[in-house]
């Protein structure tokens, strides 16, 4: 995923820590290099509940196109068209091996038009079937048993088998070039001994032609979000062994309703239809064109190429906002997707003072302006948020978060006081650090921000621009931390397991980021080693627990504890926006997928026009 993750174009800071957000929930960055984005996509971390199918979270185009038709006349529909689609990769190489490739937000929404596995997400961020017919799971939830589907066939017209799954899988995880994304498979029995080189033994078993059976080392009730990832895909082993591991991708060995049929990875790549997809094939399209758009101009690049009718859709970031809404076409065109799938936020480190003391922390939640934040600063791109769990988690998982701390200036005054910093005085230095890549008008954009808190508390913020990414990853590195910086997680899950995967104690991206751990000592009337120790055993318990109410409530009280230590200051659900050509129909989009659809399945058509 994403690694996928407001309404503007990244900066290139939130895009390094969207790049380590990404690496870090798919288990592969060394630290948490990721800051603003899970910020963008992907990554990406976690929905998927199955068999619920959770409503609401779909896109609403605002203009006309919102009450077009779901079926047309053949005669309205245009045969052998061809579409261009934007596909920026946010400065990361673009593969097309899904077991070679890393945890980036485009890859999980491009990926599942060619590769296929057994489930899949939905526009929503739920899990269906998807080369499964049919699954069970055994009493104790440890094995999950799955019929393959009886028309499932590689695009060369070959049937998939089991044992093509044990092969793709044992391919994820070689121990000698074990998968970017292999985080999504170590709930397997025998995972780490595996790719350890311990043993050869892995919980992946054919059963028969038709039936494949996956052991989990523990009952992990999120673990088929997990597989709808991309890294579990079937490949034909035939074809590997033949075009050899560089060249299968273009030598129709996936299963989805597309095959890649050219590609360079600097300028594009193309798809065209897999007549041999068990769901059949668009009766419209014929090809599908991905012009790769990349740097600090992509989203003006791909809005440009949508105006002269050269693109089907384009993002549209805060830096574009206007341009979009001033122009009446564009703006009739314009679709909003709700809920949100993510969250925005401050992080600060437990080990850095004056944020060792919980008052401290819970004086800045109590002194942030999310109105002003998302609706003034932000200019609506965000809905201002006061709690950590993506709204989108309400609708396909049934959970309802605690309240969080309100905006209340008098009450964080009084709490900065009992810390023993009346209006700020005697507070040591605050500092923080924005990329010198950033553009001026986000640079002002935070500056603004910060300034709230002077504002607000008496506190001055340093903000240092002075500095590169690399250098402020540096300088995470060599302390351990930083003190203040902005975060964006994306869900991952149909449980809200992104809380785990944010703030347990040993997550990858918590010590050396945030450094929330049982071995803090208390301060005043707060605790938080204890807290953090709770936390724990609480997704323990959660993240095993299969009765919804229950698993919602252990995760209800795992976030009261990340609020009450304000582990993190929620700001803001961004708002996804982007403009799509109103003859393209039948695309399903959501906060799983934003901009690109779920997939170009059979019900996507170009209409004449």
């Amino acid at each position: 995923m994403s690694e996928r993750p407001g309404a503007r174009p990244a900066s290139d800071w939130e895009r390094m820590h969207l790049k380590g957000v990404i690496q870090t929930v798919s288990g592969a960055a060394p630290v948490l290099t990721r800051r603003a984005v899970m910020q963008w996509s992907a990554i990406m971390a976690g929905a998927v509940a199955v068999g619920r199918g959770g409503g609401g979270a779909v896109a609403a185009p605002t203009g006309p196109n919102r009450d077009m038709p779901s079926s047309y006349q053949d005669e309205e529909i245009q045969t052998d068209a061809e579409i261009s689609v934007p596909f920026n990769p946010f400065g990361q190489p673009v593969t097309l091996d899904p077991h070679r490739t890393t945890n980036w937000g485009p890859f999980w929404i491009m990926f599942p038009n060619v590769w296929g596995g057994l489930m899949r997400f939905t526009e929503t961020g739920e899990v269906v079937e998807d080369l499964a017919e049919s699954y069970s799971v055994s009493d104790d939830s440890l094995a999950y048993t799955f019929k393959i589907r009886p028309d499932a066939k590689y695009a060369n017209g070959r049937p998939v088998t089991a044992d093509h799954f044990v092969t793709s899988w044992k391919r994820a995880l070689s121990p000698d070039n074990v998968s970017p994304m292999a985080y999504f498979m170590q709930q397997v029995e025998g995972y780490q001994d595996y790719i350890g080189k311990r043993s050869e033994e892995i919980g992946f078993r054919a059963i028969d032609d038709a039936t494949v059976e996956v052991t989990l080392s523990d009952p992990y009730n999120y673990f088929l979000s997990y597989m709808a990832t991309f890294v579990w895909s079937v490949i034909d082993p035939q074809v590997l062994e033949e075009a050899g591991e560089q060249d299968f991708v273009l030598q129709d060995a996936g299963t989805g309703p597309w095959r890649f049929t050219e590609f360079d990875g600097d300028t594009q790549f193309v798809m065209e239809p897999n007549t041999n997809y068990y769901g059949g094939v668009s009766p419209s399209i014929v090809k599908i064109v991905w012009p790769v758009v990349s740097g600090p101009e992509a989203d003006t690049t791909a809005l440009e190429a949508y105006r002269a009718d050269e693109a089907v859709s384009a993002d549209v970031p805060l830096s574009l906002m206007a341009e979009v809404t001033e122009d009446e076409t564009l703006a009739n065109e314009m679709v909003t997707i709700s809920p949100s799938g993510s969250i925005r936020l401050l992080a600060m480190d437990f080990t850095k003072a004056p944020f060792d003391d919980v008052r401290v922390r819970r004086a800045f939640a109590l002194a942030t302006d999310r109105e002003r934040w998302a609706n003034e600063i932000w200019q609506g791109t965000y809905v201002p948020a006061e709690v950590f769990t993506p709204p989108v988690t309400e609708s396909i998982a049934g959970y309802e978060p605690p309240d969080g701390l309100p905006f209340d200036v008098d009450a964080a005054k009084q709490t900065l006081e009992e810390a023993g910093y009346p209006n700020g005085e005697g507070l040591p230095e605050i500092v923080f650090y924005q990329s010198s890549a950033d553009g001026p008008e986000e640079i002002e954009r935070w500056a603004t921000f910060l300034q709230t808190y002077k504002d607000n508390l008496g506190i001055t913020i340093t903000h240092d621009t002075t500095k590169t990414e690399q250098q402020i990853e540096d300088l995470r590195k060599d302390e351990g931390g930083l003190q203040l910086a902005s975060v964006w997680w994306w869900y991952v899950t149909e449980t809200p397991q992104l809380l785990a995967q944010a703030f347990r104690p040993d997550a990858s991206y918590m010590k050396g980021y945030f450094n929330w751990g049982p071995d803090l000592e208390p301060r005043g009337d707060f605790d938080p080693g204890a807290d953090a120790a709770a936390f724990d055993d609480l997704m323990a318990q959660a993240e095993v627990e299969q009765d919804e109410v229950t698993r919602n409530d252990l995760y209800r009280q795992g976030e009261e504890l990340v609020l009450k230590n304000a582990v993190c200051v929620p700001l803001g659900n961004w708002v996804q926006m982007f403009v799509q050509k109103p003859w393209l129909q039948g695309t399903k989009q959501g906060p799983w997928t934003g901009r690109l659809p779920v997939r170009f399945d059979p019900d996507v058509v170009v209409l004449r026009h």
